[in-house]
């Protein structure tokens, strides 16, 4: 029997799975052997066609914690987390990937920051290498117009520590916590954009709801990454996925018409670009899968229109504060039509520079 604590937030944990048979073993070991001890485990199996199942019933069956759902067809991230929320009692939750190693006090670092910073809506993880050895990302970072995208300290090793939490454009899906009263007011994921338009979409809810959305840099997880989801995608697919996702952001983050029309014109300029350079590129798959989004947004532009709306219907900032808190790294505008080395060591450096000022101010 665990012995629970007392006075101390009721976690729901879900862990989203599909043909995860090799990582699961690995991943609820490490959740069950967490430091904070109430929590509980929704696992959610999204139609997995391997072992899944089997394994973690004979493993974990006996664990009090754990509630094991099994969905009848693959439902995606954003529609598999959902049906998993619906079956969770916790205070606060929790977003694990399924191909994740955790720390004994992650968790507890976690709610930690949430208890004590009532100005905080989400706080993600440090998303490690699945070794330990290197930061795969402290939470997201975007630039103008969306065009870039980093993963705060990517790259960095050894024991180097940001501030115990720093502002992000948005944390990683890969773990992140959020309190229960503020899903039920912006509500969780978007279903009918299954991929990628997830943990991005949440923080911008967020940010609109008053709330800021931070790293618990102590909060320490391992990730495989992209364990699962390369067994059914291709290169096309990532790219369609990707691009709608960016193209419904857009429309999300830019609110003033005037800023959406010069943000969609270089994002169209950006797609342009990647044809004319496609002889020397020859990534054929990612161009088409860029079409494929422009026609899903043409087909959709209702939809997306609605959505824009809807997540705007309550907020608590204006489209200017919005802006400063979701686009992090500014470019001079020629570079944001430019594909070029020159533009990527400038983003670059751009990224190190916001790492710096973040880190200075803690």
């Amino acid at each position: 029997m665990v012995l629970v604590q007392k006075n101390v937030p009721l976690v729901s944990i879900i862990i989203l799975n599909y043909n995860g048979e090799n990582y699961l073993a690995e991943c609820l070991s490490s959740v069950f052997r967490t430091k904070y001890q109430n929590f509980e485990v929704i696992f959610v199996d999204n139609a997995s066609k391997d072992n899944s199942l089997e394994i973690v019933k004979k493993q974990f069956g006996q664990e009090e914690r754990l509630k094991v759902l099994k969905s009848a067809h693959s439902l995606g991230f954003s529609g598999g987390n959902n049906f998993g929320f619906d079956h969770t009692k916790g205070n606060y939750l929790v977003f694990l990937n399924n191909d994740t190693i955790v720390d004994p006090l992650w968790l507890q670092s976690l709610v930690d920051i949430m208890e004590q910073d009532k100005t905080i809506g989400l706080a993600g993880s440090t998303i490690l290498s699945i070794d330990g050895r290197r930061i795969r990302g402290a939470g997201g970072l975007w630039s103008d117009y969306l065009l870039f995208l980093c993963g705060l300290g990517a790259g960095k090793e050894g024991d180097f520590e940001f501030p115990p939490s720093i502002e992000v454009s948005f944390a990683s899906g890969c773990s992140m916590i959020i309190g229960r009263d503020l899903i039920n007011e912006i509500g969780l994921f978007e279903p009918q954009i299954p991929f990628n338009y997830d943990d991005t979409l949440l923080s911008l809810k967020v940010w609109l709801a008053g709330k800021r959305v931070v790293t618990a840099s102590k909060s320490k997880v391992r990730h495989i990454g992209g364990a699962t989801t390369t067994k059914f995608w291709n290169n096309r697919s990532v790219s369609f996925s990707l691009m709608r996702a960016k193209v419904c952001l857009l429309f999300d983050a830019y609110y003033n018409l005037k800023d959406l029309f010069k943000a969609f014109f270089i994002f169209i300029s950006s797609i342009v670009i990647d044809f004319i350079f496609l002889p020397r590129q020859k990534n054929v798959a990612k161009c088409l899968g860029e079409l494929d989004a422009l026609r899903w947004l043409i087909r959709n532009f209702k939809y997306v229109w609605n959505n824009r709306a809807k997540h705007w219907s309550s907020a608590k900032i204006s489209p200017a504060l919005l802006l400063s808190k979701y686009i992090r790294i500014r470019l001079p505008f020629p570079l944001c039509i430019t594909p070029s080395d020159l533009t990527n060591k400038i983003y670059q450096f751009e990224c190190l520079e916001y790492e710096k000022t973040q880190t200075n101010a803690a």
